[in-house]
């Protein structure tokens, strides 16, 4: 028996954990290693020691796996050591035949099959030692033995390899020898002694046996990798599909003539279907991990310095991962490269479910991402390998709308208070007028003395005209907060609708005693604009100031034009300040909202709706114009300011110069004139102004009666109430127009409803003109006597 004497293996690899794994995979009693991390250090290390065996990487820096086998090859004293190629690539990328024409005895894959390492390995050690005893001198048949025994092993190696192998002698492939494995492989056949062809027809046509001949002919190798081999493993079995890789290696006599050849390979059928099995699995994975809504990534805690977590390193991420944080090509980086400056905390909560393995949930808003994120981090794995999975959703558009919520709900608390407020302003306002108006008419009725009677009637005149102001600002306000204001724009002189704001003003602004100082500019200042609406604006801020303003104040209107910079869009600037209770300053930006009153106190001396200069903000934007507010506090006073685009020079030859304000016609031609009102009071009213203007009247309170005293009374004008009980004023003016010989009466509206729509339904219903009530008597006479003019 052939005495184990020691053996060196060199094994050569640049990275010191496989040359670990290799020494480990391969100790054995007997068997010394020598570990080279470079080409340099392995070729000093050949030049001074013999080597059984060099297992050598194929992939190294400075000096490759192929060139140092090159080197091997001229070395003398290493020209014939076996090699082993170790390499990391794909098989089928394998270069072989450079491989074997450097001498190389076989190659593994990595990760390495340490029993198929060891099994080659040993295979070359024991005829290492077989080599090494023939240099000693023992007697012949002390040698026989030995190599006898060493044979005998070399079979029970060959035949237990965990890889399959056979030796077929000569050209016909006769099988000489088969392992194990290669028996289980072909479905466990007699085989030795038969040649390749006979033993296994089943490989006709495969190309198999070609190969073997080529093989044989010319001692150039052959690897197959992931070939499929069709079988029938079992006597009227089906034919199965094997999936091997197998190298047919040349083997030479003494003579060095190609005596045999040797096939050995894997069968790595049962990988292949793991792998596909595998495949399908992480396919279906990857379908879902894909399919989700959420963002999902897998991280992995990086430790610090001091086991402190640092950073997390992400290994995985789906596509809406991207969608919902912004970032891309995530995968490789940390959080900290591809948000710099992630909050702490965030790192923290995930860190605590990696160092406790239990999962948390929470929402923040990442300034790092600029948006709200709903996270849930749970622990993936062994508590040990830090790995945490983070499912997450975009939710800044839901937190913006529950922002927008809260706003809303706040905004709606506020105008719902402002509403109690104005309800109650209003409820205040419309009194306040009707106490004086009552107590002014017992006071007509009492009073003998027409000059008194007149004094007391003329501030019954003003409440009235001031409720009126009221509800026209009310409907006013409705009409452009439905859109249904309709601006009726011409050329007109502004001098002239400050003229007519200041006449309408007047009478309050003297009520107080105030001193009013007009500054106009001498040019003629033009706008293209709705005359009335204008002289609201400027009226409302004139009443502000007066209302505002205590008792003999002063008040100042004031207009110039401001040409710009460019010098083409000028404007016109028309000012309103006055020495009254001024504002604060935090009341400047809310002045103009709706119900605002500005900082007033709880006791309302000064009343009002806080609706007027919202009314005047809305109809200077409908004029393409701004207005602002300005004061220097509590007790200052206050300014406002109108801006207005000036008319185009182009347009001002198409100026129809205009006097606005002007009284209507004095002589009135005698009508006849049914007035209907349910309101028995309101229709005498009417009747008795009618009369005093000299025009013959009659009355009637309901539709029906209408009807009756049209068909008497023949009137040349009837002015209908629209909301009667019964008939309302719609259908009694349908009922009018039906009557024949009336057909030349003209109906006129008159109604507390006065929206575009309203007039559409009243012309709908035959009437030809509509007022809102209270109808003022300027506008009445004025139309009378249109009508005196068409009928006479």
């Amino acid at each position: 028996m052939i005495t184990a004497s020691p053996v060196n293996l060199l094994l050569v690899d640049n990275e010191p954990d496989s040359l670990e794994l290799l020494q480990e995979f391969l100790a054995a009693p007997g068997v010394d290693f020598t570990l080279a991390s470079s080409g340099l250090q392995a070729l000093h290390n050949i030049e001074t020691l013999d080597f059984a065996v060099i297992v050598l990487d194929l992939h190294m820096p400075g000096i490759s796996g192929f060139e140092l086998a090159q080197r091997i090859r001229h070395c003398e004293r290493s020209k014939s050591t076996p090699i082993i190629f170790v390499t990391g690539a794909d098989p089928r990328a394998f270069p072989v035949e450079k491989a074997y024409a450097l001498g190389a005895v076989d190659y593994l894959i990595k990760p390495v099959n340490p029993i198929i390492l060891r099994a080659k390995v040993a295979v070359f050690i024991e005829l290492y030692r077989l080599m090494m005893h023939q240099h000693h001198e023992i007697e012949r048949e002390h040698l026989l033995k030995e190599v006898q025994a060493a044979n005998e092993r070399l079979a029970d190696v060959f035949r237990q390899a965990p890889a399959f192998m056979a030796v077929l002698r000569g050209p016909e492939h006769v099988f000489e020898m088969t392992n194990d494995c290669f028996l289980a492989l072909v479905g466990n056949r007699t085989l030795i002694g038969l040649p390749v062809r006979q033993a296994l027809p089943d490989l006709a046509g495969q190309g198999f046996y070609e190969r073997m001949d080529r093989v044989f002919a010319t001692g150039e190798p052959f690897v197959g990798v992931d070939l499929a081999i069709a079988l029938q493993r079992q006597a009227n079995g089906p034919i199965e599909t094997r999936s091997v890789d197998f190298v047919y290696t040349a083997l030479r006599d003494t003579n060095g003539a190609i005596s045999a050849v040797l096939v050995h390979g894997v069968d790595q059928t049962q990988r292949k279907q793991a792998e596909a099995a595998l495949r399908a699995s992480e396919a279906r994975y990857r379908m879902l991990f894909e399919s989700m809504d959420q963002g999902f990534s897998i991280v992995q805690m990086l430790d610090g310095a001091e086991g402190t977590p640092t950073d997390f390193r992400i290994l995985e991420v789906n596509a809406m991962a991207y969608q919902h944080t912004g970032l891309s090509e995530a995968v490789g980086k940390t959080l900290r490269q591809l948000a710099p400056d992630v909050d702490s905390r965030w790192l923290e909560r995930i860190a605590q479910v990696a160092l406790t393995g239990q999962s948390v949930h929470f929402e923040d808003f990442s300034k790092a991402l600029n948006r709200w994120l709903e996270v849930f981090v749970h622990p993936v794995g062994q508590p040990d390998n830090n790995k945490v999975a983070l499912l997450f959703s975009d939710i800044t558009a839901r937190k913006q709308s529950e922002e927008a919520l809260q706003q809303l709900a706040s905004s709606l608390l506020v105008a719902d208070r402002r509403k109690t407020e104005f309800l109650a302003t209003l409820a205040h306002e419309l009194r306040n007028p009707l106490a004086p108006i009552t107590a002014g008419l017992a006071i007509v009725r009492m009073q003998a003395d027409p000059a008194q009677a007149r004094q007391t009637l003329d501030k019954v005149e003003r409440q009235v005209s001031q409720m009126v102001i009221l509800v026209d600002d009310l409907l006013d306000i409705a009409r452009i907060g439905g859109g249904k204001l309709e601006l009726k724009k011409e050329l007109v002189e502004l001098k002239a609708i400050v003229s007519m704001a200041i006449e309408t003003s007047q009478p309050h602004i003297q009520e107080k005693e105030h001193a009013l100082r007009v500054q106009m500019p001498e040019e003629t200042l033009v706008l293209e604009a709705d005359p009335t609406r204008i002289a609201q604006v400027i009226a409302n801020l004139l009443n502000n100031a007066a209302k505002y303003t205590p008792s003999g104040g002063h008040i100042e209107l004031s207009v110039h034009r401001d040409n710009g910079q460019d010098g083409e869009n000028a404007d016109a600037v028309i000012s309103v300040a006055d020495n009254g209770i001024g504002l604060a300053q935090n009341s400047l930006d809310t002045i103009f909202e709706m119900f605002s009153q500005g900082d007033l106190s709880a006791d309302r001396t000064h009343g009002g709706l806080g609706i007027g200069l919202s009314l005047v903000r809305q109809l200077v934007q409908m004029h393409v114009g701004t207005v602002n507010a300005a004061s220097a506090g509590l007790g200052q006073g206050s300014t406002f300011t109108v801006r207005l685009p000036l008319a185009s020079r182009t347009a001002l030859p198409a100026l129809d110069h205009k006097r606005l304000g002007s009284k209507p016609p004095a002589s009135i031609k005698q009508l006849r004139i049914l007035v209907v009102d349910d309101h028995v009071d309101a229709a005498k009213a009417l009747a008795t102004v009618l009369a005093f203007k000299g025009h013959v009247t009659e009355m009637a309170h309901s539709g029906l009666s209408a009807l009756d005293m049209a068909v008497e009374f023949r009137p040349d004008v009837a002015f209908l109430d629209i909301g009667m009980p019964g008939m309302d004023g719609y259908e009694t003016a349908c009922a009018v127009r039906k009557i024949a010989g009336l057909e030349a009466m003209r109906l006129i509206a008159l109604t507390g409803w006065g929206t575009q729509m309203d007039r559409a339904r009243s012309a709908k219903a035959g009437f030809d003109h509509h007022l809102t009530k209270p109808a003022a008597l300027d506008a009445v006479d004025t139309l009378l006597a249109k009508i005196a003019d068409t009928l006479h």
